[in-house]
């Protein structure tokens, strides 16, 4: 499991990556082997999506449109995690981040520029 782990977490943060580069609403990323997380902004100022111990309208229709799609994680404030079970396979993996690209698609109306 271990050695699952550290051999996904390149794949991990090159799919972050690629979804920081595509979604404006993406401001950053970290995990370490297969726990991460990633944070949403509203604006190019780099806001969070949602204040600390709160939420917002952007951040409730994300974790919908992941349960809609079948990715069930934590939404909290304005992050959203990403610990998939250390068995995953490659493959397994870049379906899952398929799916939060997909879902990420309906932050966008909320980003501000």
């Amino acid at each position: 499991l271990v050695a699952n782990a550290a051999k996904m977490q390149s794949v991990m943060q090159e799919e972050m990556a690629r979804l920081k580069a595509k979604h404006p609403t993406v401001k950053g990323y970290r995990n370490i082997g297969l726990f991460g997380m990633v944070d949403l902004q509203k604006d190019s100022k780099g806001t969070p999506m949602a204040p600390y111990n709160g939420s917002s309208e952007a951040m409730v229709k994300l974790g919908a449109r992941f349960r809609e799609l079948g990715l069930f994680t934590f939404v909290r404030w304005g992050s959203f995690m990403a610990n998939p079970p250390l068995i995953i396979t490659e493959a397994q993996l870049r379906e899952a981040w398929a799916v939060v690209d997909e879902a990420l698609e309906v932050t966008h109306p909320y980003f501000e520029g």
